[in-house]
């Protein structure tokens, strides 16, 4: 079994992690440590235990990063936590001989608002990894980056595993 991965960066940004972890584990907390201070039986204790498992796989959730599986020369896109493959999706190579950096000018609202700025949003660069045949008329989106930099490596990661060939983007239709 040849198995190379690369991993990728954080599927959230840092306001994303806070939110999912304080606004949506919220309950959880409440549950969790009202569950503490009741005087618990046996299956108290169960819940108890079902619950503190549930708010540590919504962290662990918060913490994951995305990245690029070769094994048995097969490409996956797969989701890892502490460098440890959790999930992976195969993407399929036939008729993809091209892959190229697509940027785009992307906003995104943030979880929580001031009185000053309501409508808050950040902007940033989104690099998208995209899958091409020879002609430039299929075209598959791999995976959404923010850092050109980590960019290039899976591109020289894709080059080297699967021959695949770094391309500018111009398409020609004629």
């Amino acid at each position: 079994m040849n198995a190379k991965k690369l991993v990728l960066e954080s599927r959230f940004k840092t306001h994303q992690k806070i939110h999912l972890i304080l606004t949506i584990g919220a309950p959880f907390i409440f549950i969790i440590f009202s569950l503490i201070t009741m005087g618990l039986n046996a299956i108290g204790n169960f819940i108890l235990l079902v619950f503190i498992l549930m708010y540590v796989l919504l962290v662990c959730l918060a913490f994951t990063k995305r990245g690029l599986l070769s094994l048995n020369s097969e490409l996956y896109r797969g989701l890892f936590f502490s460098d440890k493959l959790i999930l992976k999706k195969k993407i399929d190579l036939n008729n993809k001989t091209d892959v190229a950096i697509l940027k785009f000018k992307r906003s995104q609202k943030m979880a929580w608002f001031s009185v000053a700025k309501p409508d808050l949003a950040s902007d940033f660069n989104a690099f998208d990894i995209t899958l091409l045949n020879k002609k430039y008329t299929q075209k598959e989106m791999l995976v959404s980056l923010s850092n050109e930099a980590i960019c290039k490596i899976a591109i020289n990661f894709l080059e080297k595993e699967f021959g695949l060939q770094h391309e500018v983007y111009s398409p020609n239709f004629r």
